[in-house]
Formats: structure tokens, sequence, C-alpha cells
């Protein structure tokens, strides 16, 4: 029963709330289980590392972050890619799946248990970097990077783990195994699942963050260690689990003609590629540049939205505590909006084409920036002057209006890019074969997606550090510049999507049929192999 042309028709609310039928759950219920760790070691990580620049870095702030993006993490990026590229010759890929899991969690519970309660005698003081800054005033905000190198550690592994634990190794996975017919059914659903990772961790944050902000016996500092101490608790707990669940795929799933269908795509098996080479193959191959547009397009647009945003948080939230309960807030309203949008982009994939469900998530992140850049500039606008305009909810100031609408937006945004932008995106990627989609998958989820959030970075270094030195990026006229480019990613975004479509299409039906022969071959061949 594992063709879909044997199986009754799902009805329509069975379709919208649960479309996976009984004989997938084998792979369908751990695949969704290991996006649940995954995604809580994220939230946590991604939560933490906001906090650690924002409030706790010396000489640190929000400029601090694009800084970190630019210059740290897209070029780690690019190690990392060439890293995996060359390991993925030697090894498996659940050897792979292992080590950088392995490697990444570490990192990870050594910074909380080891290097964190030494960071006085680890980092540089604030009169050293404020002497360094004046021989150097170029290098203003690279010189807490390096002085306050655990927490831009801290900030590296956990952008990485996005882009390389999530995009590549999970995605790559389910790409693998998860066939054209199901793809519809399923990515939307991993997600869902996936998002309770969100909750869990998000709801963790903001409980751990409240107790220690309760602790006023004791200096801020040792009651966010502790803080701290518990989250990379949780991190170790669920990077074990993560391995653990692999594991149990790789000799129950994978070895099930019912549920895997090896060897499709690798007819076309081409010699190994080497980063040069998988750039290369990136840039001239049409169909798999618009994917990488994608990628670079949403990096860029939702990188500038969220340091504005940002920037208006840090100046709400000064003590590191009650930053770390804020952003748990954000990822747990993340977590169940995402959750509520899925069910929507469930029946999107399922009852419209691939062109629609893949531009609602720009559309839908370009009409909610509007809203906040309006906001924002209404709020720049008046300045510190009484404004008659929300003072019912907010008093005399627009700050806090500005930090909850983005909250929500940012929220929002990530919730249709959970549950519609990557499903779309992966689809997209069913068709090439096996060889096609490690090395385009190499390039462009990890370097495409830190290229398009460093672009986004280097525009907020060049605008506050060179054209108008000392300038934030919530005023005037850098907010307007940062307000165009990020409208342009998103008219960027729109235009690949059209342009990939008819490419998405032909290529998904030629991968399906593929997918119905190789079913038939084991078929006809059982009698003999009895």
């Amino acid at each position: 029963m594992s063709d879909d042309v044997k199986r009754p028709e799902l009805g329509k609310l069975r379709s919208i709330f649960w479309p996976i039928y009984q004989t997938e759950l084998r792979k369908f219920l751990p695949m969704g289980l290991l996006l649940v760790c995954i995604l809580f070691i994220y939230t946590l990580c991604r939560d933490l590392k906001d906090t650690l620049i924002q409030t706790l870095a010396t000489g640190g702030g929000t400029e601090m972050l694009s800084a970190l993006k630019l210059c740290f993490v897209l070029p780690l990026s690019v190690v990392f890619v060439v890293l995996f590229m060359k390991l993925s010759d030697k090894f498996s890929n659940a050897q792979l799946f292992y080590g950088v899991i392995t490697f990444f969690v570490a990192y990870f519970v050594l910074f909380g248990f080891v290097l964190f309660p030494r960071v006085d005698s680890l980092h540089g003081s604030l009169e050293f970097i404020e002497k360094t800054r004046a021989k150097l005033p170029w290098l203003h905000w690279i010189i807490p990077c390096v002085t306050n190198w655990t927490y831009s550690l801290a900030y590296i592994f956990a952008e990485l783990w996005g882009s390389a634990v999530i995009s590549l190794l999970f995605w790559g996975f389910a790409n693998e195994i998860t066939r054209t017919n199901e793809a519809p059914r399923f990515y939307s659903f991993f997600g869902f699942l996936g998002n309770i990772g969100l909750l869990a961790s998000g709801k963790l944050v903001q409980v751990l963050s409240d107790s220690a902000e309760k602790k006023t016996d004791i200096p801020e500092m040792e009651a966010f260690g502790l803080n701290l101490k518990w989250q990379m608790f949780f991190v170790l707990v669920c990077g074990i689990l993560t391995i653990v669940i692999y594991w149990w795929m790789q000799k129950n799933v994978l070895t099930d003609p019912n549920l895997y269908t090896p060897g499709v795509g690798t007819k076309k098996k081409k010699h190994k590629m080497g980063i040069g080479e998988s750039v290369k193959y990136v840039c001239t191959n049409p169909y798999v540049l618009f994917i990488a547009l994608l990628v670079l397009a949403y990096g860029m647009s939702i990188n500038l939205v969220e340091v504005l945003w940002k920037s208006q948080a840090k100046q709400f939230y000064t003590d590191s505590n009650a930053y770390s309960k804020f952003m748990g807030g954000v990822s747990f309203r993340t977590g169940w909006l995402t959750m509520v949008i899925m069910f929507i982009g469930t029946y999107t994939l399922k009852n419209f084409k691939w062109r629609f469900a893949a531009l609602f998530t720009p559309v839908f992140t370009g009409v909610t920036a509007l809203i906040l850049f309006g906001v924002l500039l209404y709020k720049d606008k008046v300045g510190d002057a009484p404004v008659s305009f929300g003072a019912g909810l907010w008093g005399a100031s627009l700050l806090p209006a500005s930090v909850w609408l983005g909250m929500y937006q940012v929220a929002c945004a990530k919730g249709v890019k959970y549950s519609l932008f990557d499903a779309t995106k992966n689809m997209a990627y069913l068709p090439l074969s096996r060889e096609e989609k490690l090395r385009s998958q190499a390039a462009v989820e990890v370097i495409g997606s830190r290229a398009g959030k460093g672009s986004g970075a280097m525009i907020v270094s060049v605008l506050t550090n060179f054209i108008w030195p000392g300038k934030t990026v919530t005023m005037q006229p850098v907010m307007g510049i940062v307000m165009c480019l990020t409208i342009g990613g998103v008219l960027l975004w729109i235009l690949s999507v059209v342009k990939i479509n008819p490419a998405v299409i032909s290529k998904m039906e030629e991968r399906a049929r593929e997918e119905e022969d190789a079913k038939a071959r084991p078929a006809s061949k059982a009698p003999a192999e009895a």
C-alpha cells in the first residue's frame, strides 16, 4: 500500500489537519521529532546569542550584530562548506550528521559550563576597547567582537546551527527520503511538529529567565550564569536525542522499501565537485541560481527588518535576564503562531499551485514590514514629544509599540517562512539528483543564506560606520534607505519565484515519474529474488 493510487482519498478535514496515512507514520513521526530537537536547540541558542551581544558584551550593541554577521559568520560559513564538502567525499551522510551535531553541541556545553563563568578573565576590558577604538576607528564594531570572543563564538555557532543543521543536514535528509507525492503533505507538517521545539524552548527561556530575575540576593551575571547552565544542559539532552533518532531511522526507515525508495535521481551522477565548482554550478545553472536568489533575498530582507526591531528592543530591555525573558516570549509566540499558520500552509500546498504557495511568504513579509516601518518612521518624526496615536495603550512613547509590533511582525513572518517558504523551497530541490542536491544545498543553504544576511549586515555597517558615522539604524536617513532596500529584496524574491515556477513544475513531474518506475521495478523482481 505504499502507492498513493491504491489509497483512499483523504477527507477535507483530514487533508487539512492530518494528511498522513497510517503506514507513513514510522517515517513521518521520527522526522518530526528530529526537527523538534533541532529547533529546540536552535531557539535556545538563538535567544542566547542576542542576549549576550545586546546586553552583556562589553562595548557591544545592535551594530555589533551586523559586524559579526558580515566579518565572521559569512567567511566561517564558507569555511564550513569547504570542510563539509571535503568530508562528504570521505565519510557517509550518517557519519557527517553525527560529527556535525556532536561538534556544535560540544561548544555550547563548553561555553555554558566552562567559558562563561570565566569571561572576566577571558574578555578585554572597556578601557582596552576604547583605547583600541581610538587608534583604529575604522574597526569600531569589529574590536568588541574580538575582545568578547567567547560570546562571538557562541553567536557564530548559533547562526551556523540554523544554516548547517536545519537547512543542510535536516532538510537534506528530508529531501533524500521523502517521495515527491509525499512532500506537499509532509513538509508543512514537519514544521508543525518541529515548532513544538520553539514552544518548549521559548517557554523554558521565559521560566529560567524569570527565576533568574527573582534572585535579587546575587549579582545579575551570576544569576544569568545559572540560567545559562540549565539552558546548555537541555541543549546537551536534545543533542543526544537528535543523534539517537537519526540512528533509529537509519536502521528502521531507510531499510524499509515501503517507506524509502533508494536510487531515484542517482542515474545522472557526476564527479565530486569542490567548493569552487559548486558555486560555479549554482551560478551557471539557472534553476539552482533562482533557488539561491530566493534564499539570499529572504536573508537580506528579514535581517534588515530584524536589526531595526532589535535596536528598539535593546532600548526597552536593558537587563540581561529581562531581555532573555523577552526573547523567550518571542520564540514562544513564534511557535504557536507558526503552528496555526501551518494548517493554512498545508491546505495551500495541497490545493494550490507551487507558485501561489511560494509567493505567499515574500508578499506577507513585505506588507507587514511596511507597517512596522510606518510606525518607526512616525516614532522618529515625533521624537520625544507627546503623541496622541497609541497614547491610550502605550502612554506618550511609541517605543513599547514599536517593540511589540516588531515582535509580532517577526513572529508571523517566521511562522509563514517555516510553514510555506521552507516547504516550497525544499520541494524545488526534490527533482535534483543526489549529487546535485548535496552540492546545491551546501552552497545555497549555508553560503547563500549567510550571504543574504551578510549583505543586510554590510548595508547597516556601511551606513552607520562610513556614510553617517555615529548614527543608529533607527535614525534618518539610515532607516529610509534600509526600508527601500528591504522592499527591493522582497521584489527580487517575488521575481525569483515567478522565474523558477515553470521549471519547478516540470522537474517535479519528471521526478514523480522516476519514482513510479523505481517502485515498479522491485515489485516485478520480487518472485525471482525470493
